[in-house]
């Protein structure tokens, strides 16, 4: 991996001389790309379509990067990757980076990729959930034991005074056949992503769903990486964070998605390109629900989120109070962006 010095004044002089010369795009053509691994929270989905089509689409090539997309398999992996030192950043859940963070404060969030929560509650609409209030006595699915679906869970009991041990929680994990456990009456509802509701509605299934986010809130997906990386390679990070907010721009300006689909799936076995509609709706609903806004905000993370989601989970006993609680730094996104 190639570790370059991170100098904000530096990269803003270089990138405005670049930009001034008109000569960007040429110059890091005729140089070496540098090398940048990137894993993704889990597998190749099409939410993940950001980094994915930045890559067959030649966005991080533009900026001098060659990138390795892996397929990761949960936040746990995430974290450990990085921190071994095996990919430059990954992406997880805000929750999940505070609670890895309270055992390994190295570990820093760089950008804000998705600005809300991405899980739903999901409930019948005959049996309706429709509030944090209704969960008392019930069983809930979560994704999985003790993940993200779990935390939030706990964090949502917290914040409207539930004892945990009043809900049961039966893993079930992130997908619409799950909604066969709630006709069943085998779970009262459960918690999954919010494009596991788009295909649930696209379907035409009978839920009532509402965001975990609305009850408890805190970043939603958000870029990681270690200290040290961010001052040997934040030139690195901050060109991938450029890449991927051109490829967002170029997404939400085209008017047909399925070249795009097109394109990732020459290289990444797509799961939600394997419906009728090939994922295109389900990128077209990402974009509107989730990349617009961040793309509108250049990545920023609000501080206030950082501060809510730490103060529930403290509450919720996920962790204990911290001393220190410098969960995210701006300084990559600002030499990016300006």
């Amino acid at each position: 991996m190639v570790a370059m010095r991170f100098d904000r004044r530096g990269f803003l002089a270089g990138s405005a001389a670049l930009l001034a010369a008109g000569g960007g795009g040429s110059l890091a053509r005729a140089q070496a790309l540098a090398k940048v691994r990137y894993l993704t929270p889990f597998g190749f989905l099409i939410d993940f379509g950001e980094a994915m089509y930045a890559d067959t689409g030649g966005f991080f090539k533009r900026e001098g990067l060659d990138v390795e997309i892996q397929g990761g398999r949960g936040s746990a992996m995430s974290v450990q990757q990085v921190m071994a030192g095996n990919v430059l950043l990954s992406r997880t859940g805000g929750t999940d980076h505070i609670k890895a963070y309270a055992k390994e404060p190295s570990l820093v969030a760089i950008g804000e990729i998705v600005q809300r929560d991405i899980f739903f509650m999901i409930s019948h609409a005959d049996k309706p959930l429709r509030s944090a209030h209704d969960l008392a006595g019930k069983t809930v699915g979560v994704v999985s034991a003790g993940g993200a679906t779990e935390n939030l869970l706990d964090m949502m009991l917290a914040a409207t005074g539930i004892p945990a041990d009043q809900v049961q929680r039966q893993p079930v994990g992130n997908a619409p056949t799950a909604f066969e456990f709630v006709k069943q009456g085998r779970i009262a509802g459960y918690i999954a992503t919010t494009d596991t509701v788009f295909q649930l509605k696209v379907d035409k299934q009978p839920i009532v769903a509402w965001s975990t986010d609305d009850v408890a809130p805190c970043p939603g997906q958000v870029y990681i990486t270690s200290r040290e990386n961010v001052e040997k390679s934040g030139d690195l990070l901050a060109k991938f964070l450029r890449g991927v907010h051109a490829c967002m721009g170029a997404m939400l300006a085209a008017k047909d998605l399925a070249p795009i689909v097109d394109s990732m799936t020459t290289k990444y076995d797509i799961v939600e390109a394997k419906r009728p509609d090939k994922g295109v709706a389900v990128l077209k609903y990402d974009l509107e629900q989730t990349y617009a806004p961040s793309y509108r905000d250049k990545l920023a993370s609000a501080p206030g989120h950082w501060t809510k989601a730490y103060d529930l989970m403290v509450k919720a006993k996920i962790i204990p109070a911290l001393d220190k609680r410098d969960f995210y730094d701006d300084r990559v996104r600002r030499a990016a962006f300006g």
